[in-house]
């Protein structure tokens, strides 16, 4: 299999970026299937590196080049705990250099974005230091690019890091770059949760008509022959209309008429109608490159929880800071504050009442069951002593 990997950067190397976006799905498998099997050998990641470095540094276009950024997300996530400290700063080095250049679309520059919130996410300190190195307020240019940015964070995936992101610029009160933030960083983040809430939803809705969808698939196999004679009947009213059009021109030439419009049969609507609901997930194609922040069974990292607990931690120990980043909120930031940290309680109430539910069910005391009962005593309360 590893072999193939090869095979593919040969190519690359040979033919250019011309082909980079149609191996993203198997460079993606080799990242994510077998994490262990890729980084044992650094030519691996090497190999990786260089594609993504070709593609950002060349002109391939800014789609293809979005998917160079994201792979280097991928990697950094992917690889969390694994120890690839060495790789961040080139990482990050590359994809700030293609932000100095001339950046036409919005993806691209939030998927550059997302590689360094990913580099954060994977160590925020040494993402600190690596700025540091860069030189004076290089950070400071980068949190201020993020904070101005939010809104074009779209879908879970992309959401979903910026949150988590701005949750360890939360934690870091001491930092110039990020106190000069201060009163941006919590409206930032309610944009962010009430986007999430959308996206949730849609998702919620999308899995139930599925979900229905493969109930109904049960009954395909007895609707088979109904379909073939549609098909039939299709075809011969297909057949009438030809007919009905071509005597409709022939009378209207006898009467020194002539007839340019035609009679069709009108397709049907609804797939144009399900497109416009899949327009609320908001997704882009680079979301299905999975990592595992989207995970869904059981939302192993869930980014409402790890929100309310680091808000908690500052109100308890920091009031100072607590007062600066949310001192300023209007009413309407206030509660919408509020309502995200109840539905983060709901949905820790969830999360322990589908654990409970895996481990079959909630568990009672065993009682002993006394043989006989006495129905003819004095009808007194029972459960008085």
């Amino acid at each position: 299999m590893w072999k193939i990997l090869e095979v593919m950067y040969s190519v690359f190397t040979r033919d250019g970026f011309e082909y980079f976006t149609d191996m993203m799905p198997a460079l993606h498998n080799y990242v994510t299937v077998d994490t262990k099997a890729f980084l044992s050998t650094p030519n691996y990641m090497l190999a990786m590196f260089n594609m993504c470095k070709t593609m950002l540094e060349g002109d391939p276009g800014e789609d293809p080049e979005c998917h160079a950024a994201k792979l280097l997300e991928v990697i950094l996530l992917q690889c969390k705990g694994n120890n690839i400290d060495e790789v961040v700063p080139i990482f990050v080095e590359l994809v700030l250099k293609r932000l100095t250049r001339e950046v036409k679309t919005s993806e691209l520059r939030t998927m550059c974005l997302q590689v360094i919130i990913a580099a954060m996410y994977y160590n925020p300190g040494l993402l600190v230091d690596t700025f540091n190195k860069m030189g004076d307020n290089v950070f400071g240019h980068f949190v201020q690019q993020w904070i101005h940015d939010t809104d074009c964070f779209i879908g879970l995936h992309d959401r979903k890091i910026c949150v988590l992101g701005l949750c360890h610029l939360l934690q870091m009160p001491d930092n110039p770059a990020v106190t000069s933030h201060a009163q941006q960083i919590i409206p930032s983040l309610i944009l962010l949760f009430e986007g999430l809430k959308r996206a949730y939803a849609a998702r919620n809705e999308c899995d139930s008509d599925d979900s229905s969808y493969d109930e109904d698939d049960s009954e395909g196999l007895d609707n088979e022959l109904l379909d073939s004679d549609e098909d039939e009947i299709d075809d011969e009213g297909q057949q009438y209309l030809e007919s009905l059009q071509e005597k409709v021109q022939k009378g209207a030439a006898a009467n020194g008429f002539q007839v340019k419009a035609s009679i069709e049969d009108v397709g049907d609507d609804s797939d144009d109608d399900d497109d416009d609901d899949l327009d609320g997930l908001e997704e882009t194609s680079l979301e299905a490159y999975t990592t595992p922040l989207d995970e869904e069974e059981g939302e192993l990292i869930d980014e409402y929880l790890i929100f309310r607990d680091v808000m908690s931690g500052i109100e308890s120990t920091n009031q100072q800071w607590y007062q600066a980043l949310t001192g300023h909120l209007s009413e309407v930031q206030g509660k919408a504050l509020t309502e995200v940290i109840t539905l983060s309680n709901q949905r820790q109430a969830e999360r322990e009442s589908k654990k409970i539910q895996q481990q079959g069910g909630y568990q009672f005391n065993q009682q002993n069951i006394p043989g006989k009962f006495n129905f003819g005593a004095p009808c007194n309360n029972p459960f008085q002593k």
